[in-house]
């Protein structure tokens, strides 16, 4: 695909460097130019140098044969900008970056489809590992109200030897908390857990649950048997 990234940041550099590494086509647009040089020198990826909220400057970074507009700037009312012009050139899909979500029905009447809350996701994650140290990692799913997360099984836990049924089936296992990945200490890939896959310690642990089921998801988990 043929991806118009609009920022050339921090985040817009991850984007383009992981889109290219997947074989699409990526053209970034920033101010800078020591930006451009660096995202050509470093990553092989073409950069155009002007105002992504400029007409003129998409037109000439092929907005109108973009498959997808990400809208990586800094400040809000800039991507909503760049989404409206992009969409006025045709381009179908767009994602934007939201910082405050004040602005969200000013994103969805500007035409963005998919919505990255980068903000408020990386606070919500720090301050869930602030809580919660045992989780190894955490990701957002859906809403920032929605984690997956990975918990590493103790030596000595209630549920080493317990099979993922009689965990379910426990009723200090929350209803609304589903495991959906298993990895084996020292094995790479991940298991889908079935109902008589049994816990061992060391294993570490996907589970999907509400924010506020974290707590219980952990107790279950990690609690000394």
């Amino acid at each position: 695909m043929y991806v118009l990234i609009a920022g050339g940041g921090a985040l817009g550099r991850e984007v383009a460097a992981s889109l290219t590494a997947r074989g699409h086509d990526v053209v970034v647009i920033d101010r800078l130019e020591s930006v451009c040089a660096t995202l050509y020198a470093e990553l092989g990826v073409v950069a155009v140098k002007g105002n992504a909220t400029d007409l003129h400057v998409l037109r000439d970074a092929g907005a109108g044969r973009a498959d997808i507009l990400v809208t990586a700037l800094n400040v809000d009312a800039d991507n909503i900008a760049c989404a409206l012009l992009g969409r006025s050139l045709g381009i179908e899909r767009v994602i934007g970056r939201l910082r405050d979500a004040s602005y969200e029905a000013a994103f969805r009447a500007a035409g963005v489809s998919h919505l990255i809350r980068a903000t408020q996701l990386l606070r919500n994650q720090v301050v869930l590992h602030v809580e919660h140290p045992q989780v190894e990692e955490i990701v957002s799913v859906g809403d920032p109200h929605t984690h997956i997360v990975s918990v590493r099984v103790p030596a000595g836990a209630w549920c080493v030897g317990k099979s993922v049924a009689e965990l379910a089936a426990d009723r200090r296992f929350p209803e609304d908390c589903l495991l959906v990945g298993l990895r084996r200490q020292g094995e790479t890939g991940i298991h889908i857990p079935r109902g008589g896959s049994c816990l061992r310690a060391g294993d570490e642990v996907l589970a999907i649950a509400a924010a506020d089921r974290v707590d219980k998801v952990l107790a279950v988990l990690t609690r000394r048997g």
